[in-house]
């Protein structure tokens, strides 16, 4: 029931490499450290979010998330998501809401607290300390690749209306270390880890129907992409992509394709989906990289209402109350869905083949990729 015409013309998704949208990424420049500061606005739509995964060495995989304001909620409460995934199929979740004061942080670079978590930066190194639910956590993030961002990292950039979507990355790649618990199990970590950021004030059902985004770390190479498609009958794909060696980044483009292949339906959101994905690109050293879905690590839905109830924050508000207060009932899940408007979430740990120029370079088996459908 959601509207799907598009609503903002073909250009606001060409703005990744367009100059006039802002200055481009260059190794050279490298990202100033206000890129990865708060860029909070008390204004309808706004939302932000400091991104933080890490693979250890003991098979644990940890997934934090700091929001200044969910992108998926009427209101702008500071919001806490952490995730700690065991290599026995075992999941930790932690998630807190907050009143705008639980929460400081400055423009000058990555220095947010919400709550008892904090993630503090400088661009190249940075500490986390995470407390909610059953998960705690002090960790040191040191980058071994140097920061990154598509361009003018504009995903979206509609001049008309003002809305736009950003995203960088300050830590394509990092070590980690320190400690971890879930629940009374408290162990030291080490491994490889990622954080990027985002912030916008578009609606995201409303200019996109569904993204892919992952990450690779394999071995001495690094690789990111994304897929961020628009609404609309031929609706435009936005493609960012990097290729890293060790510490030197060789390769950022838009110019990528992507084949995706084996689709199925994810049970319990009736999500659709595709388990192989064919990404390649004639640039550079020729990139070829395969993914295959091996373990899902979460499925959920949420309320993401139709532009019509979206426009005012008080339909909103009541929409997604609605949707949420359906989810406890089963037969009601499916026509509230219907009516209102859900999106759905898909987080994969992937099986994965690098291969350069035609030659086999890295096989492995922890590569993140993450479906958003709108």
């Amino acid at each position: 029931m959601k509207s799907r015409g598009p609503l903002f013309a073909e250009e606001a998704y060409r703005q990744l490499y367009n100059p006039a949208a802002g200055p481009l990424w260059s190794a050279t420049a490298g990202l100033a450290p206000e890129e990865d500061g708060d860029h909070y606005r008390a204004e309808h739509h706004f939302f932000e979010w400091w991104y933080f995964d890490a693979a250890f060495t003991n098979g644990y995989t940890l997934v934090a998330i700091l929001h200044s304001s969910l992108y998926n909620t009427a209101d702008d409460k500071p919001t806490v998501d952490l995730r700690v995934y065991a290599p026995d199929g075992r999941r930790w979740l932690g998630i807190g809401r907050f009143e705008r004061e639980a929460m400081s942080s400055t423009g000058e670079r990555c220095q947010v607290r919400i709550a008892h978590c904090q993630a503090d930066g400088d661009g190249s190194h940075y500490q986390l300390r995470l407390c909610q639910g059953g998960i705690e956590a002090e960790l040191e993030f040191q980058g071994s690749v140097p920061g990154w961002k598509p361009g003018t990292g504009y995903l979206f950039r509609d001049q008309a209306s003002g809305r736009f979507f950003r995203w960088v990355v300050p830590l394509p790649r990092a070590r980690v270390a320190g400690w971890l618990r879930v629940d009374e199990e408290r162990f030291t970590v080490t491994g490889e880890g990622y954080h990027d950021h985002n912030w916008g004030n578009v609606y995201l059902p409303a200019a996109f129907s569904r993204w892919t985004w992952g990450r690779v770390l394999a071995g001495e190479w690094t690789l990111i992409f994304g897929d961020v498609v628009g609404r609309g009958a031929r609706p435009v794909h936005v493609t960012p992509f990097m290729l890293a060696r060790n510490d030197e980044i060789l390769l950022e483009t838009d110019r990528i394709f992507i084949r995706e292949g084996d689709p199925a339906r994810e049970p319990r959101t009736g999500a659709r989906y595709f388990r192989h994905l064919h990404l390649s690109s004639g640039e550079g050293p020729g990139v070829s990289l395969v993914l295959r879905a091996r373990r899902i690590m979460d499925a959920l839905d949420f309320a993401a209402p139709r532009l019509s109830l979206a426009r005012h924050r008080r339909l909103r508000g009541a929409a997604e109350m609605a949707f949420y207060l359906a989810q406890r009932i089963p037969f009601a899940r499916q026509p509230v869905a219907w009516l209102l408007g859900k999106g759905s979430y898909l987080r994969w740990e992937a099986d994965y083949r690098l291969e350069l120029s035609g030659h086999n370079v890295v096989e492995g088996n922890r590569a993140l990729y993450e479906v958003m459908i709108l």
